[in-house]
């Protein structure tokens, strides 16, 4: 399937502008939510996670703010994640997100846009359904799918529609995905559970075991970013605040690299066996394009420093980084409704399968 086949639409130049500014791509992933136009503008980037009325259920606020809330509000309000490694965790839930994304952005959008959403692989049948009930209760009126490899390679301007092949690692706040693409197709795939949050896990998990200290998701993330790595460096130290389990008291304690790393080894290792795996199950005629265009790296994660040269050297493929690899699916999403409205087309990139009665 080509990454943005398309059908005809009749209309004429102002209808195909309104086509235009009617179209959002959307990325709700595990660690951030990202909103785009189709000229590629953000109009959301947040993180996603919801501040949730225990009494009712109803969502109190979604984002930073709602990160915001705990310890300023009364003890009735829960901080929750709508999705973890790339499974929607709470339906009613994702309704109310989808609404309070479609109201936050429909003075520039309208009341009624058509949505594409980028997915990880690992996004099943039923998990694209919910999805695209949520976003049509909401006020969409067509939702599409299109999976975070793929929109990454759009995102990176490859040739994803001619006769080479090229490759994509898009490593995200809670899933992997791997692919390998020619023709519009993908030829070869991976996809797994383990993304940046599970770094952070580690982190914390190490903290704990080792000095008895509990910290934040955010502040091991600090520390992973900080002085974690995926390729041997020089030894580091940071000092890292946090509480004492055994008495609820602030403590610091000292940190070193090398423990950060060792203890982010499995989760990394996963993950690069994902891209390995993916290059060995592809036909071996594609090695030449592969070796020639290199590995292409997006998501959050993909930040992480060595990370690029740990791949390089585990599939012997050259690895090029976005520029902007937490931002590389949701914008190359945003390209392909771009480039098909301005066509004055209506894309079918993935629906999702009809329902049965």
């Amino acid at each position: 399937m080509e990454p943005c086949r398309a059908q005809s639409r009749a209309g004429d130049g102002e209808g195909r502008r309104r086509v235009l500014s009617s179209h959002v791509a959307i990325d709700l992933g595990s660690t951030r939510t990202l909103v785009a136009d189709t000229s590629g503008r953000l109009l959301v980037d947040e993180p996603t996670v919801a501040a949730v009325n225990l009494r009712d259920g109803s969502l109190i606020a979604f984002g930073s703010l709602a990160l915001a809330l705990p310890g300023r509000s009364a003890g009735d309000v829960s901080i929750m994640k709508p999705v973890s490694h790339g499974q929607l965790q709470d339906l009613r839930l994702t309704d109310q997100v989808a609404e309070h994304l479609l109201g936050r952005i429909r003075k520039r959008v309208g009341r009624h846009p058509e949505v594409l959403c980028s997915v990880p692989g690992l996004a099943t049948g039923v998990q694209r359904r919910a999805l695209e009930r949520s976003f049509k209760r909401a006020g969409a009126t067509h939702v599409d799918f299109i999976e975070h490899a793929l929109a990454a390679g759009i995102g990176f301007k490859l040739r994803i529609d001619e006769p080479v092949a090229t490759m994509v690692f898009d490593v995200g706040g809670g899933t992997t995905d791997v692919a390998v693409m020619a023709l519009g197709g993908v030829v070869t795939e991976a996809s797994i559970p383990l993304g940046g949050d599970d770094l952070d896990r580690a982190v914390r998990d190490l903290l704990l075991r080792s000095y008895d200290l509990v910290v934040s998701p955010a502040v091991a993330e600090q520390v992973k970013i900080m002085i974690g790595t995926a390729w041997p460096a020089a030894e580091t130290k940071i000092e890292v605040t946090g509480r004492d389990a055994s008495n609820g008291l602030a403590r610091a304690v000292v940190v070193s690299s090398s423990e950060v790393s060792s203890a982010i080894e499995d989760s990394l290792r996963a993950m690069v066996g994902a891209a390995v795996s993916c290059i060995v199950s592809a036909p071996p005629d594609l090695a030449n394009d592969l070796i020639a265009l290199g590995l292409h790296l997006a998501g959050g994660a993909a930040l992480l420093t060595g990370y690029a040269r740990r791949l390089a050297t585990a599939t012997g493929i050259p690895v090029h980084l976005a520029e902007d690899p937490a931002r590389a699916a949701v914008i190359g999403a945003a390209r392909c409704l771009r480039d098909l409205a301005d066509a004055g087309t209506r894309r079918a990139v993935s629906s999702t399968p009809a329902e049965s009665p």
